[in-house]
C-alpha cells in the first residue's frame, strides 16, 4: 500500500495536470473568440466597400440609361412627325445603347453584392435592352423598314436587304404594349435594388433611374391610337424612287474624231463581245427587294434582238450595279442598246429610267502581210 506522503503528492500532481489543461483550454477559447470578432469586424468593412464599389459602377449605367430613356420618351411622343430614316436611326441607337448597357450590368467587377442586389440589376437592364428590340422591331413591321448598316461595318456598303416581316397595325400594338410592360417591370426591379443597396452595409446610393413615367401612354388604347397616326403619317409614308445612275460599256467608247462626241452614240473598237453593266439607285424611301432592269441589243442590220433581265435588292438611298449583260457582237455592225427599268407602281416620276444609245462596232482591222 502507497504511503499517505506518496498518495498526497500524487494527487496534487493531477490537480495541477488538470489546471494546466484547463488553463490551456480558456486560453485557446479566447484566442477564438477574439478572431472570430477580428473576422466579423474586417467582413463588415469589406462588404460595405464592395457594397459603395458597386454602386458607383451602377451610377455611371444608371446615368447613361436615363439619358436614353429621355430620347426614347421624346420619340414616342413625336412618332407621327418623324421621318423614316431619323426614326429608325433613333430606333437603332436606343437598341445599341441599352445593348451596350446591358452587357455593363453584366460584367461589373465581382464580386458583387450577395442576394437579389445584382440579380435585380441584370433583370433591369435585360427588359430594357429587350424592350428596345421589341420596339424597333414592331415599327420596322409597321412601315417596312430595317435597322441601318453600322458606319464602316462589312453590310454597310452592301445594297442587298432583307425584306422586314410585316405587322398588322393590332401586331404593332400588342408589340409595343408588351414592351412597355417590360419597361415597367425593369424600373420595379431597379428600385428594389436600389432600396436593398441602401439599406445594406455601407449604405451605398445610386441615382434613381425611371423609364415610365406616364404608365398611361404604354396601354393598349393609347399605343392603338398612335399606331393608327403612325400608319397615316404622310412623313413616314413609303415613296419609292428607283432610276438608272449610269450605264458602261466594256470595251469602252472610242473618243470621236472631231473631239466632240455625238449625243446617243457610241464607237467601240473591234469586238466580238459586249459587256453592259448598268447602275440602279433607290432615291426613295422604302427598301426595293427586286428592282428590275431590263436590257436589249438590236442589230440595226438583221433586226435580231437579244434580251436578258437583270435584279438587284437595294435599300432605301441605297444603290448597286446589277449582274452585267454579255452580247455577242461582229465589228463592222451597228447595235441599239436599250435600257429599261421596270418603274415601281406608286412611283411617279419615270425620269432616268430608260436609255437608248446606238452602238457602232468598228470594222477589223485587215491584217498586213510584209514582204520578205
Amino acid at each position: 500500500m502507497m504511503p499517505l506522503t506518496t498518495r498526497r503528492r500524487a494527487r496534487r500532481r493531477t490537480i495541477g495536470r488538470r489546471t494546466i489543461v484547463l488553463g490551456v483550454a480558456i486560453l485557446v477559447t479566447v484566442i477564438v473568440v477574439g478572431g472570430l470578432m477580428e473576422v466579423s469586424r474586417n467582413s463588415g468593412t469589406y462588404s460595405a466597400q464592395t457594397n459603395r464599389s458597386f454602386a458607383a459602377q451602377v451610377k455611371v449605367i444608371a446615368e447613361s440609361s436615363n439619358v436614353t430613356a429621355g430620347s426614347v420618351r421624346t420619340l414616342m411622343e413625336d412618332l407621327p412627325s418623324q421621318s423614316r430614316q431619323a426614326l429608325q436611326a433613333e430606333l437603332d441607337s436606343a437598341v445599341q445603347q441599352t445593348a451596350r448597357q446591358q452587357g455593363e450590368a453584366a460584367t461589373l467587377s465581382v464580386p458583387a453584392p450577395p442576394g437579389s442586389i445584382a440579380r435585380n440589376l441584370g433583370a433591369t437592364f435585360s427588359d430594357r435592352a429587350q424592350a428596345m428590340s421589341d420596339l424597333r422591331a414592331a415599327l420596322d413591321g409597321l412601315l417596312g423598314l430595317h435597322p441601318l448598316p453600322v458606319a464602316g461595318s462589312p453590310s454597310a456598303t452592301a445594297s442587298a436587304v432583307a425584306t422586314p416581316t410585316l405587322l398588322s397595325s393590332t401586331s404593332a400594338t400588342n408589340q409595343i404594349a408588351a414592351a412597355g410592360t417590360l419597361l415597367a417591370r425593369s424600373d420595379r426591379a431597379y428600385s428594389a435594388m436600389e432600396k436593398t443597396l441602401a439599406a445594406a452595409k455601407g449604405h451605398a446610393r445610386v441615382p434613381a433611374s425611371v423609364w415610365v413615367t406616364r404608365p398611361q401612354r404604354w396601354q393598349l388604347g393609347a399605343v392603338a391610337t398612335q399606331v393608327d397616326q403612325v400608319a397615316s403619317s404622310p412623313s413616314l409614308a413609303g415613296v419609292p424612287q428607283l432610276m438608272v445612275t449610269a450605264i458602261r460599256l466594256s470595251p469602252s467608247a472610242l473618243p470621236q474624231p472631231s473631239g466632240v462626241p455625238t449625243p446617243g452614240v457610241s464607237t467601240l473598237s473591234p469586238t466580238n463581245l459586249i459587256v453592259v453593266s448598268v447602275v440602279l439607285s433607290n432615291k426613295g424611301t422604302v427598301d426595293e427587294p427586286a428592282a428590275t432592269v431590263h436590257i436589249s441589243l438590236v442589230n440595226q442590220t438583221s433586226g435580231r434582238t437579244v434580251a436578258v433581265t437583270r435584279q438587284a435588292a437595294l435599300a432605301s438611298l441605297g444603290s448597286a450595279t446589277v449582274p452585267p449583260a454579255l452580247f455577242s457582237v461582229k465589228p463592222g455592225q451597228t447595235y441599239g442598246l436599250h435600257v429599261n427599268l421596270d418603274v415601281p407602281e406608286l412611283q411617279t416620276s419615270t425620269t432616268s429610267t430608260a436609255f437608248s444609245e446606238l452602238l457602232i462596232v468598228a470594222p477589223a482591222t485587215p491584217t498586213t502581210t510584209v514582204a520578205k
